[in-house]
């Protein structure tokens, strides 16, 4: 990266981080982190997303629960409600485990949850005349529309949080290869050190790596990276099925994709709780593998630009 951009970030984002810190109380080691963080989403999604980070950043408030739930860190939520004949939604950042917390797992929680929001601020909100979606990046949660009430998620949840991860360990490579030159405040400067020093190579994400494996000839694919993004971010995820169809050649292509990550998913659950024989349990997860990763495969053969 251009070094002079972190220092014309840091000037211009310092005193808008200043605000926030103050307006939603977050506490001095939040507040600096999120001084690296915001220039680290700036650079990530361009300058032209520039105002549309700001309001996220603004808007979507980080919240301390005081729960230190070991399972569930953090998440992000955004729950919809009616006012004057228009469906509007609250939403935050929730960090269930918070006091020491180690510092990587603490500016992850922060990234992977601010990223969830920012790829689910536009176009949040769909409806028709029984039913109401709730954009969350590329999946939605449908609600009864009268009553508000969730009915359920849909499956492509997990294929949110493998593209979150993804994107969640790009943002802190950036932030982890700003230039210490380019910052004059001392705790910044010690800030971004002890991040420095506690990535060796690569950053990787703790969540999901098992799906992440069995993906990767996909997300290595710019085709595939480069058009999910975009629709992810815009919200114009009712296109994705039809155009992953047409490059893959079957027209079950996607939801057969989709299906095998949450079968993924429940054999991780089910190895987890040790549930059934252990031989069985590693033959199905070895299986579902090897499907994961031929859909990959044919994905990045009918694919022109890869």
């Amino acid at each position: 990266m251009n070094n002079n951009n972190l220092a014309l970030l840091l000037e211009k984002y310092t005193p808008f981080i200043d605000e926030i810190s103050l307006t939603h109380h977050y506490p001095d080691n939040i507040q600096h982190l999120l001084y690296l963080i915001m220039p680290a989403f700036v650079l990530k999604y361009g300058y032209q997303k520039e105002n549309f980070i700001v309001s996220c950043f603004r808007n979507i408030p980080i919240i301390i629960t005081g729960k230190e739930d070991p399972i569930q860190q953090a998440f992000y939520t955004s729950k919809p409600y009616r006012i004057d004949n228009k469906f509007e939604t609250t939403k935050g950042i929730f960090l269930n485990r918070y006091d020491q917390i180690p510092l990587m797992e603490l500016i992850d929680n922060l990234v992977h949850e601010m990223n969830h929001a920012v790829n689910s601020y536009q176009n949040e909100i769909t409806y028709d005349d029984n039913y109401l979606y709730l954009r969350t990046g590329l999946t939605r949660v449908i609600y009864q529309k009268d009553t508000l009430n969730p009915l359920k998620k849909e499956d492509t949840y997990i294929l949110e949080e493998i593209m979150n991860t993804k994107q969640t360990e790009e943002i802190i490579h950036i932030i982890a290869n700003f230039s210490m030159d380019e910052i004059t405040d001392r705790n910044l400067q010690n800030t971004l050190y002890a991040i420095q020093k506690s990535i060796t190579g690569n950053y990787v994400s703790h969540g999901y790596q098992l799906h992440t494996f069995a993906c990767r000839n996909l997300l290595e694919n710019k085709t595939f990276i480069s058009t999910l993004e975009n629709l992810r971010i815009t919200g114009e995820i009712e296109e994705i099925p039809n155009w992953f169809n047409q490059i893959y050649g079957d027209s079950n292509g996607y939801s057969t994709f989709i299906e095998k990550l949450i079968t993924l998913t429940d054999l991780i659950k089910q190895e987890t709780e040790k549930k059934g024989l252990a031989f069985l349990r590693h033959r199905k997860i070895k299986n579902i593998l090897v499907e994961l990763q031929q859909i990959g495969e044919r994905f990045n053969t009918n694919c022109t630009f890869k």
